[in-house]
């Protein structure tokens, strides 16, 4: 169990970087190596607790949109990830995002990027 959450978390933080690189400029994560293993420490989290949770509350939004309405869920955890790291305030950890349309394509990014992980590392 504790080596799964390790894998998704150096899941996270790859995928992190990825975005980052092809993202140049519009998504920063900085603080360097420490900045990427908190930010992806806290997409592990948002994706295990809360993700979830939102899902269910937003059950009949998701039936109606086809799944569509998951790529909003996903937003929200990408812009709620750059808020949380911004009020927990780690010394030289920040994520920068240039336009709310790039929060769009870190979640969907991320989505897959999980789905990826899961499947990895399912048992």
């Amino acid at each position: 169990m504790i080596k799964r959450f390790i894998l998704h978390i150096l899941g996270n933080g790859a995928a992190l970087y990825a975005i980052v690189e092809l993202l140049k400029g519009d998504f920063v994560i900085n603080g360097g190596l420490k900045g990427f293993l908190i930010a992806a420490l806290f997409f592990g989290i948002l994706n295990t607790f809360i993700k979830p949770i939102i899902k269910i509350l937003t059950l009949p939004f998701v039936f109606i949109t086809a799944g569509l309405f998951t790529l909003v869920i996903n937003t929200f955890l990408a812009w709620f990830a750059k808020y949380a790291l911004d009020v927990l305030q780690f010394q030289g950890v920040t994520i920068e995002v240039g336009h709310w349309l790039f929060y769009l394509y870190v979640g969907v990014f991320m989505a897959i990027a999980n789905m990826l992980i899961h499947w990895l590392t399912r048992k």
